[in-house]
């Protein structure tokens, strides 16, 4: 019956003939689009012809696929060849690794400096943010270690560099923005970037240094600072004017500033904040310069790496910047 319909709908068409002919080549092999030689040879007669060749075999092929002809010998029929699937390129096994690292990095760090890290003065902590941000109640006298009032400023300095660094360069090519990240890291330092860092993936086709029409608009203001001298300048002078201070803390403060990390958790996790950030800088450099093509990489990121804050400022000072001429 499905035959039957098949060459029905071909005879009904206005262009019956060489179509009738091919229907009944088709309709008669199921198993492939391809067509039977017979059929072959009876293309480009007429279209009555092509009828009669459709009933003739209908009528010697009924028998055969009734006794099971079709199921033993449609391989000699045609060569049809499986469906081909789409290819499916395989999850990067480290990849996967890094991600899984960097879960199981974020959370840990998560719990400890926020759960089991040492807190044996809360109010003391209280007091130290509230003059670190300039609020000073009258006739307060209290002062915060020099040391740490330092590493706190450069906690400051630190979302800047990575902000130079994520953007453009660090964008992931599942199109996880990275800029929420990099705000809220103002605020939370490495606890903010960590689940970027976690679900990032690299994209390797971009246009490094950026072009000069994606530096255009008020929201790209940051993106053409890094792009030129001046805000990597900055960073470095407010770098430098923080290492004088802590430098010149003398031997108690410092003394003082080591107590701080056994008992305060400000402090405690101020200090591994930063020690993070300063871990994850040497990667996040190395995949700017790639992408940039920074010639002297390997020679300068290495010295640059061992440099807390100062060497990735020095570095976005020293790569290959947008032409703004």
């Amino acid at each position: 019956v499905h035959l039957k319909m098949r060459c029905a709908t071909s005879q009904k068409s206005p262009t019956a003939g060489a179509q009738g002919t091919r229907c009944a080549s088709l309709a008669l092999h199921p198993v492939c689009s391809q067509p039977s030689p017979p059929c072959h040879n009876a293309v480009g007669s007429a279209s009555n012809g092509g009828q009669r060749l459709a009933s003739a075999w209908m009528h010697t092929a009924t028998p055969l696929l009734r006794h099971g002809w079709h199921a033993r010998h449609s391989s000699t029929i045609c060569q049809a060849s499986p469906p081909s699937k789409p290819s499916v390129t395989p999850e990067d096994p480290n990849q996967l690794y890094f991600t899984l690292g960097m879960a199981a990095l974020w959370i840990g760090i998560s719990v400890y400096g926020f759960l089991l890290s040492p807190n044996q003065t809360p109010y003391r902590d209280q007091i130290f943010i509230k003059l670190l941000i300039g609020i000073r109640e009258p006739g307060e006298d209290f002062v915060v270690n020099q040391v740490y009032t330092a590493l706190f400023n450069i906690m400051g300095v630190w979302p800047a560099i990575y902000a130079s660094l994520l953007i453009p360069a660090g964008r992931s090519a599942n199109k996880l923005p990275a800029w929420p990240f990099v705000s809220a890291s103002f605020a939370f330092g490495v606890f903010a970037l960590l689940p970027y860092f976690t679900f990032w993936q690299p994209m390797k086709d971009q246009q490094l240094p950026p072009p000069k029409e994606e530096l255009e608009g008020w929201n790209k203001l940051f993106m053409k600072g890094a792009e030129t001298p001046v805000l990597p300048a900055l960073l470095i002078a407010g770098i430098l004017a923080m290492f004088y201070l802590a430098a010149t803390a003398g031997e108690a403060s410092w003394a003082d500033y080591a107590k701080l990390v056994e008992e305060s958790r400000l402090v405690h996790v101020t200090t591994i904040d930063f020690l993070c950030l300063t871990a994850f800088a040497p990667f996040w450099m190395r995949n700017d310069a790639e992408l940039r093509k920074w010639e002297p990489r390997d020679q300068l990121l290495p010295v640059l790496s061992v440099l807390p804050a100062l060497g990735p400022a020095i570095y976005l000072l020293l790569r290959p910047k947008t032409d703004m001429s």
